[in-house]
């Protein structure tokens, strides 16, 4: 699969997941914001695009994303993720950069800046590693 099909499959997934038109569903489309996605919605992205690409994404980016734990002390410090899982999210969710201050990101401000490129660049690296998680 080259990686303009990867990418068409990606968007699709997404189209698919959200049964939105697929011209809505570009890469640089906030899934969140501009897409309307929840976290039902991430966790069905997961199962389209383990199937559309063959791989596991169980312990991938992805997977943990949909598996935030707000009660832990690992993810959460008061009502702002720990910075050890924002600085883990800023290889595939490039906006995180942008922030002011990378110890007051919520959950859901997260969530918010994670584009279809994000899950692309995730799923770029699976692919690559042979379809297992890192």
């Amino acid at each position: 699969m080259t990686d303009e099909e990867a990418i068409q499959a990606v968007r699709q997934a997404v189209a698919s997941c959200l049964q939105a038109p697929l011209e809505d569903v570009t890469l640089q489309s906030r899934l969140v914001d501009d897409l309307g996605m929840d976290s039902l919605d991430f966790v069905d992205l997961v199962f389209l695009l383990e199937g559309s690409f063959g791989v596991e994404l169980q312990g991938s980016e992805l997977d943990n994303l949909t598996r935030l734990d707000p009660s832990s002390d690992e993810v959460m410090r008061g009502d702002y993720l720990a910075l050890a899982v924002v600085e883990k999210a800023k290889p595939w969710v490039p906006a995180l950069a942008d922030v002011p201050d990378a110890e007051l990101v919520t959950p859901a401000e997260l969530f918010g800046m994670v584009t279809v490129e994000s899950i692309w660049t995730v799923m770029k690296r699976v692919v690559a590693r042979g379809g297992r998680p890192a």
